[in-house]
Order: structure tokens, then C-alpha cells, then sequence
């Protein structure tokens, strides 16, 4: 067929909402039996309201009943739902909270049901003698308002169907733990530990202790507690795992100043180092926003080899770390190019699973075997999350991501990735010399990472004639430390101005329609959409720097925020501000960007989930409230059963739908 003409942004497409809703499949964690090996992965299915499905690999069937949802709320992102040890499957419930066990097709509850006390639990680790007491996280949700809900550790009896105390202390309101493991023998226990005002990845601390069990009792109790990394605000350590009953590894970003990346690190003997014989200019992990998202794993049974994840130009790498000699490999497979590798898990000498993402292709569960003196991978897909009953899109229909380094204002670099308007059923634009509007989308965190892995989003809107634009803007993960703390004192500001600023660079300018460019984003990237139309416009000019803009449960009051929203991030704005709202309330109130709705001239989308606890429903009711008042072009969709992101069939076609109506009428046919 010969190749078509027609304005950018109006061009027909084969991507449809109803395509990307129906089958939107993703597989959210993989883990092995240690014991059995036995391989299991969870599946989100928006088909099934946004169901998570515990599947054997083996049998290819679920664990537990049709309607179980293994899924967690601990630290409301969840992660670290269930785990596998010698046949026995446990995992979280959704619905309940409880936590269940499957073993040879009987399921049972492992933990009380009262209806007094709502607990959570995620994280588990099995002790390796005694396997009927599991550690895991507890939040108690029985009072539950941000300031009220209490972390700790606890020790769940799947054999008594009890939960006793582990580690808590007086100010558990301001704590948190995380990647609770036992060391091979079982005698010692590790685990990661922050408090407010710090997130994980900021002063995550890393405690090793002694196990002590009583056999009276059948308990399990600690001992010789010590810190052994990490330090509060300055230093993060994550990701603990144990090489031998006298090693631990993990990641750490201790380092000199302005060279601080998370590397690979060591414990021996409560004395520590690091790994590689050198820092390596590469984050070897992301920030744990979800719990159990391991970068890396050991490939031999003397924990001397490890597979590990890196972050090089914003995409993943894969490295072979000889951890004696300090060296390390990388491994690549023209076959299998990925660009996010996420939950490392080993399970025999040299082979490992993982969760891999393509820019090319659908993301899956995968199984890679390492052989010979080169470490050749041979790569298996065990479960593919692409479409097993829709027509295949046509051939060359995906836009492939195109990685920029931009040099703004004060010769500081901001990162963005690329993606130009891509249909094969079309030869350009039928407007002489027109140049493609654009959506620029801001990734949620603000500590976070827009990667370049597939999304049928973003095709949906490049296969329409749209260019698509993600700034990783300064305060992004995985570009090391320094480049995280940009952002620290002027959240609402850099990042606005990194936003403001990459649209004009000479780069985008030669590319897209400066003119009709969108500004849109989720969570705390909806709330940098909304100050690029607020607070960036000047009172006198009201200059209009984009032409449309979609918040997606986006903060509007960072006053009202400081109050309401989970107790997981409740002093996260004190560092990203400079204070708490007490300390520099002119702060909270001037970078909010309801009381600044006046100057919202750039016609307004809010999408917002009536379930959100994260970002309340009532941050989008407000800026609403503000641009009718003043009389500004807005409009706005609630959905009920959502919580913060769509996770629905239903939702997520409406809302795709939505907001390419929006952007017709607001942008690309108010042009023609």
C-alpha cells in the first residue's frame, strides 16, 4: 500500500485504547523455590480489575484460588508479596490481609484474623532450620492515619497461626524496615532500617544480628544487634544478602563527594569494603520504591560470583562481579536486548530469572543460563507478557527511543529520551513543513527513572503522529547521588525548569512544534505538570509555556500533602523543600500550585482514582475548584476502584481516550 499523508497528531492508528486495555498484562515479580526450584512469577491483569495472579512456572496454573490478589500495601507500593521454600508458597492477600500458604493444592491462613487489630505483611524470609517461622514486615494499619501507623518486624507461626514481635521499638510511627534475610545457618539475621525524615535511598541502614531460638516456646528472638552500614541522611545501604554465614553483600552509595554511586559492597566480620576494586560510575540498583526488587544475585554456592544490574545511560546492564578479585564483566546477547532488568533471582550455579523489558517488544519473565570462561548467556522467555488474542500491530509501527544528553542553562546536563512520530502507513505530515506536536511526560517520585522500555502509550500517541518526549530531570535515580540532590531544596523549581527549558533547547526545537507541546505526568510528576502552568508563569505576563497539560493524580497542595498522604513518604518533601511545613510554611504555600490557579492559562486534564491514599482525591478537587474560579479551561474524569495509578481495563482505556481528546481539541486541531 503506498504510504499516506495527513497533519501530525491526526494520523490513524492500529494502537487503540482497547488493544492496550484488554490485554494489558505485566509480570510484577519473579522468585524461586531455593529448595525445589521451582520457579513462580506474579502477573497484573487490568483484565481481571487489575488482579495479581500467582502462576507456577511449572504447572502454569495459579496457587491459590481464582479470586486470591497477591498483592501487598505495606509502604502503600507493596512488592514482596509471597515467596516459595520447600514446596510451600506464601503470599499476601489483598483482600484481607492475611497471609496464606499453599502446599500440594490445600491453602490455609498463616496468620490470625482480627477483626480489632489491620495488619499488613510483605517481605518474607523462611528460617532454613526451623521453616515453619517465617520474618516478614507488619504495619499496623489499627489506627490508621499517616501519623499512626506503626512498622516493624515480626515472627509469623504458619504452624500455630501466630504473630509475635521481632524488632519494635517506642517510635515505630517513625520507622521502617525492610529485606528481612536469614544467613544460610540460619544464626544471623539482616535487615535494612530508616526513619522520617529519610527514604530508603537516602539514609537506608543496615543492622545484622544474632538469632536466638527458644525450643519451649518455638520462637524466635535477637541478639548482638549491630549496624553495620548506612548512615542516617548521608549514606544509603540496601539490599542485603548473604554470600556465606560470615558474608554479607549489598549496595551502598558511600563514597567522596560528587563521585557517589551505588555500588556493590561487602560485610565480613562487622568490618566493611567494597567490592569492586574501583567505583564504578553506574547506580547498581533503583531506588527500592516497591520492596524486593533485587539487582543482584550469587551465581556459585560459594557466593564468590554475582550477577548484577547496573544503570548506564539510563538503561540496564548486565555484569558478571568476581567479588574476590573485585573485577567485573559485562554480558550482552544481541538476541535479548534489554533495557530494564529488575528482580534478580538465582536459582542454580550460573543461572538466574529475572524480569526483563524491551523497547522493541513486550517484557517477560525470563530464565539465563552463564557458560564457559565468557559467561555466554543463553536466555529463555518462560512468560512473555504480549498478547496471546489480538491481531498483531503491522511491522515497523514502534518508535524506538532515542537517548539526549541536553545542555540547559548553566551548562548543566538534564537527560530526556526521544521518541519521533512513527506509522508505517504514513510518509509525514500533508502540511508543508510542519513539525509534530509533542507530549512531554514527567515521571512520578520525584526520586524516580523514566525508562525506555516499551510502552504502548507513548505508541499509542507516536503512531498518531505525535513526538513524545520524557525528561529524566535532575532529581532522577540512577545517575548517581549527585545528580539525585539537584533537586534537594528545589523540588517545584529545577524540575520545572529542566522541563520549561529541554522544549526550547535548539535539540527539541529542530524537531517538534515548540508551540503545541503537552505537558503531562502521574503523582509527583503530575504536580510538575501543574506547576510548569502555575508557578513557572509570571503574575505579570502570564506567559503560556506549553500548550496543553494532563495531570494524572497529581499534587496540587504540598501544605495539604504534608498531612495527608501515607505515612511511607509523609517527610519526604522536608529534604526535596528545605524544611518541614512548620519550619518554612512561605515554602509549601508558594510552591503550591492551587493558590497560584489564576495563572493557568494552558487548557487543564485532571484524572484522578477516588481511592488514592497516596495523593488524596482531594489535590485534584482543589485545583479544579481554582481554575473555574478564574474562569480557566478544565476538565476532569474520577474514577471509582482506583487507587493511586489505573489498574482497571476500563480505566485504562477511558483515560488513554481522554486525553488524546483533550489534546485534539486543545492542541492539535485548534491549530488546523
Amino acid at each position: 500500500m503506498p504510504q499516506k499523508y495527513a497533519p501530525y497528531g491526526l494520523w490513524e492508528s492500529p494502537i487503540t485504547a482497547d488493544a492496550i486495555a484488554e490485554d494489558s498484562v505485566s509480570v510484577s515479580d519473579i522468585f524461586v523455590d531455593p529448595i525445589t526450584k521451582d520457579i513462580y512469577y506474579i502477573e497484573q491483569r487490568a483484565s481481571e480489575s487489575g488482579r495479581y495472579v500467582l502462576l507456577s512456572n511449572q504447572t502454569q496454573t495459579e496457587v491459590f484460588a481464582k479470586n486470591f490478589n497477591a498483592r501487598t500495601r505495606v509502604h502503600e507500593y507493596g512488592g514482596a508479596a509471597a515467596i516459595a521454600y520447600n514446596g510451600t508458597v506464601y503470599s499476601s492477600n489483598f483482600a484481607d490481609f492475611l497471609v496464606y500458604a499453599a502446599k500440594d493444592g490445600k491453602i490455609k491462613p498463616i496468620t490470625p484474623e482480627d477483626p480489632k487489630k489491620i495488619y499488613r505483611y510483605a517481605d518474607f524470609c523462611v528460617h532454613p532450620v526451623h521453616t515453619d517461622l517465617l520474618v516478614a514486615i507488619l504495619e499496623d494499619h489499627t489506627h490508621d492515619t499517616p501519623q499512626t501507623v506503626r512498622n516493624s518486624l515480626c515472627v509469623i507461626n504458619s504452624t500455630a497461626t501466630t504473630v509475635t514481635s521481632l524488632v519494635c521499638t517506642e517510635d515505630a510511627q517513625r520507622e521502617f524496615y525492610a529485606a528481612p534475610t536469614f544467613s544460610p545457618s540460619g544464626d544471623k539475621l539482616a535487615w535494612q532500617f530508616w526513619e522520617h525524615p529519610d527514604m530508603p535511598w537516602e539514609g537506608g541502614r543496615l543492622y545484622v544480628a544474632d538469632v536466638c531460638y527458644n525450643p519451649n516456646t518455638h520462637t524466635l528472638s535477637l541478639s548482638n544487634t549491630k549496624l553495620v552500614a548506612g548512615s542516617a541522611c548521608t549514606i544509603s545501604a540496601c539490599y542485603p544478602l548473604w554470600a556465606s554465614n560470615d558474608k554479607l553483600l549489598f549496595t551502598s552509595d558511600e563514597g567522596e563527594e560528587g563521585n557517589r554511586f551505588a555500588n556493590l559492597w561487602e560485610c565480613t566480620q562487622a568490618r566493611t569494603k567494597p567490592v569492586l576494586s574501583s567505583v564504578v560510575q553506574q547506580d547498581f540498583c533503583m531506588p527500592p520504591w516497591t520492596l524486593g526488587n533485587y539487582p543482584f544475585a550469587f551465581l556459585d554456592d560459594n557466593g564468590t560470583k554475582a550477577i548484577c544490574v547496573a544503570w548506564r545511560g539510563g538503561r540496564s546492564v548486565l555484569y558478571v562481579v568476581d567479588i574476590t578479585t573485585g573485577s567485573y564483566k559485562e554480558i550482552k546477547d544481541k538476541s535479548f536486548d534489554f533495557v530494564v532488568i529488575e528482580h534478580v533471582r538465582r536459582m542454580s550455579n550460573y543461572t538466574f530469572v529475572f524480569t526483563g523489558l524491551r523497547s522493541n517488544a513486550p517484557g517477560a519473565a525470563m530464565l539465563c543460563t552463564l557458560t564457559g570462561p565468557s559467561f555466554v548467556p543463553d536466555f529463555q522467555v518462560l512468560k512473555s507478557t504480549a498478547s496471546t488474542s489480538a491481531v498483531p500491530f503491522p511491522e515497523g509501527i514502534i518508535s524506538l527511543p532515542t537517548p539526549l544528553e541536553l545542555k540547559l542553562a548553566d551548562n548543566r546536563i538534564v537527560y530526556a529520551v526521544y521518541y519521533a512520530p512513527n506509522n508505517p502507513a504514513y510518509a509525514g505530515s500533508g502540511i508543508p513543513n510542519e513539525k509534530p506536536p509533542c507530549v512531554l511526560g514527567v515521571h512520578g517520585g520525584p526520586t524516580g527513572l523514566e525508562t525506555q522500555s516499551l510502552n504502548w502509550l507513548k505508541q499509542y500517541f507516536t503512531s498518531r503522529g505525535y513526538a513524545w518526549l520524557d525528561i529524566n530531570y535532575s532529581g532522577s535515580s540512577c545517575y548517581g547521588r549527585k545528580y539525585v540532590e539537584r533537586l534537594k531544596g528545589n523540588w517545584g523549581i529545577t524540575d520545572v525548569n529542566d522541563c520549561i527549558e529541554a522544549v526550547q533547547s535548539p535539540e527539541l526545537r529542530s524537531l517538534i512544534d515548540t508551540k503545541r507541546t503537552a505537558i503531562r505526568g502521574g503523582s509527583s510528576g503530575g504536580y510538575t505538570a501543574l506547576a510548569s502552568i502555575s508557578l513557572a508563569s509570571s503574575a505579570a505576563s502570564k506567559t503560556k509555556f506549553f500548550a496543553s497539560a494532563t495531570s494524572n493524580f497529581g499534587i496540587s497542595n504540598l501544605e495539604l500533602l504534608a498531612d495527608d498522604t501515607h505515612k511511607f513518604e509523609l517527610m519526604y518533601m522536608t529534604k526535596l523543600l528545605g524544611g518541614t511545613k512548620e519550619e518554612i510554611p512561605h515554602v509549601y504555600h508558594d510552591r503550591s500550585p492551587v493558590y497560584f490557579s489564576a495563572r493557568i492559562e494552558t487548557p487543564l486534564l485532571v484524572l484522578q482514582g477516588n481511592d488514592d491514599e497516596v495523593v488524596p482525591p482531594a489535590q485534584s478537587w482543589t485545583i479544579i475548584d481554582g481554575v473555574i474560579k478564574n474562569k480557566g479551561h478544565v476538565e476532569a474524569h474520577f474514577f471509582d476502584g482506583e487507587q493511586h495509578g489505573w489498574r482497571t481495563s476500563e480505566t485504562i482505556k477511558r483515560a488513554i481516550e481522554f486525553e488524546r481528546e483533550w489534546y485534539e481539541k486543545s492542541m492539535v486541531r485548534a491549530s488546523q
